[in-house]
């Protein structure tokens, strides 16, 4: 099968998501961001294009259309995907972590097309936290997609904006977003080789005690354990309190 074009694949979805008359199960749209998906490694060395995918995200996000949510978490995966290509790039390189988005424009220019992409894709994550819709049931998810869009960035990227929106979203214990706030703190903490500071290992502590799921309590232990804060004995321990108590 021949590989379609990056821009026939977003003008596809544009009309997709203009046409009102496709039935509820239809699934066109979730399909079309497949498509989209192999098409993303594109879109690293030209910042126009990454910038028009992310105005494709903002509009899939908007939408209350047959398949809009599927495609709307393939499409956050995808672009995990992709800063996960432009952090593996700057890596190879041996690039220097920046002290913030400011300091992209005094990059080497052979540097700035993946940079911008990667700010491009930090601005997109963090429109995330402040999207709302009445009886938003994919909310929480969007977060921690975002989450893990940001912890690709943050390894090249100072983010302390970021590192204060984690430590809110660790208060709140039943949702999917505390986990990957958690999961984005140990590896933005640990790339840096520091620990959290005492508010921090509080909150961290309090998420794994509330918590009434696993993953989320062992998510955060393990940031605690990784930034060397807590010894593995004493995350099994608080662990095994925590099974005792579930």
């Amino acid at each position: 099968m021949k590989r379609r074009k990056l821009q026939t694949v977003l003008d596809e979805i544009g009309t997709l998501l203009a046409d009102v008359t496709r039935p509820p199960r239809d699934y066109a749209l979730a399909h079309a961001v497949g498509d989209l998906a192999v098409l993303l490694y594109q879109t690293l060395d030209n910042v126009a294009t990454a910038r028009a995918v992310v105005e494709v995200a903002c509009e899939i996000r908007a939408s209350t259309g047959p398949g809009s949510r599927v495609a709307e978490e393939r499409l956050m995966r995808s672009l995990e995907s992709l800063a996960w290509r432009g952090r593996c790039r700057l890596e190879d390189a041996q690039f220097p972590r920046l002290p913030g988005l400011s300091a992209i424009a005094e990059a080497p220019p052979e540097m700035q097309p993946t940079l911008q992409v990667l700010r491009e894709l930090h601005d997109f994550a963090m429109t995330c936290f402040a999207f709302t819709r009445p009886r938003d049931a994919f909310g929480g998810r969007r977060r921690a997609m975002a989450f893990d869009i940001l912890a690709e960035v943050g390894q090249c990227i100072d983010l302390p904006e970021v590192v204060n929106l984690a430590r809110q979203a660790l208060r709140k214990p039943r949702s999917v977003e505390a986990r990957q706030a958690a999961e984005f703190l140990h590896h933005y903490l640990a790339a840096r080789d520091q620990a959290p500071d005492d508010a921090t290992t509080k909150d961290l502590l309090g998420l794994a005690s509330r918590t009434d799921t696993r993953s989320t309590a062992f998510s955060a232990l393990n940031a605690l354990v990784e930034t060397r804060s807590i010894s593995e004995f004493e995350a099994l321990d608080r662990l095994d309190d925590w099974k005792s108590r579930h």
